[in-house]
């Protein structure tokens, strides 16, 4: 899990129960407010690596689609020069940039999506830490009302759970995703599963070819 689940976490937490199980509300609610700073801190920077990674992978596609464009160009040139085997070979080149940008393309998507959320989310929080301290008062005064329930440790902040909470679902999404990779992979698997892919290309790169040489009319 990382900043988005534990954002989410503790967004979604219920505030009043945690507020209830506080032992020493004078000290714990302002812990609380610092403990939700500092999500907020690194929400705020994880944004920003967020955009920095989405302008990253947008300058990455705009460059790779300058080098199919090119690959494009010098196959057209081989052909018109009767070399058919470094026309196939330009294809070939511009194949594989067409599968980088479309894996490239793919990640920009998924970064956006990640960005968006996480600015939600950042701001539900903003939103909750502005309550949060509008109410502090108040706050202590009703923890100080209802302490006799159950009490966490006047050392232990109210969300200070969260980190450990999420190195242990950390462990079990790593694990369930390695499953998930190994699962029917065997080596005779992964060997026909190569020679199918390299086969296929070479049927494209013989179609593309054919298909070039018909539009210069050769």
């Amino acid at each position: 899990m990382g900043i988005l689940g534990r954002l989410s976490t503790l967004i979604k937490s219920n505030l009043n129960d945690a507020i209830d199980s506080m032992q020493d509300p004078g000290k714990e609610i302002d812990q609380m407010v610092r403990d939700m700073e500092d999500y907020a801190r690194q929400a705020r920077a994880e944004v920003g690596r967020s955009i920095a990674d989405e302008r990253l992978l947008e300058k990455r596609q705009q460059t790779i689609d300058g080098e199919i464009g090119d690959w494009q160009k010098r196959a057209e040139t081989a052909v018109r020069g009767g070399e058919d085997g470094l026309a196939k070979e330009a294809l070939a080149r511009k194949s594989d940039k067409e599968t980088e940008r479309a894996e490239v393309a793919k990640a920009l998507q998924e970064q956006g999506v990640y960005g968006d959320q996480l600015t939600a989310a950042l701001k539900a929080l903003e939103a909750r830490l502005k309550e949060v301290k509008l109410r502090q008062g108040t706050l202590r005064a009703k923890a100080r009302a209802n302490r006799d329930g159950g009490a966490l440790s006047p050392k232990t902040s109210a969300f200070g759970e969260f980190d450990r909470m999420a190195s242990r679902i950390d462990a079990v999404e790593a694990e369930a995703g390695l499953d998930a990779e190994l699962s029917g992979r065997t080596t005779e698997s992964v060997s026909m599963e190569r020679r199918l892919n390299q086969m296929a290309g070479e049927s494209s790169v013989d179609d593309a070819l054919a298909e070039l040489k018909r539009k210069l009319g050769k």
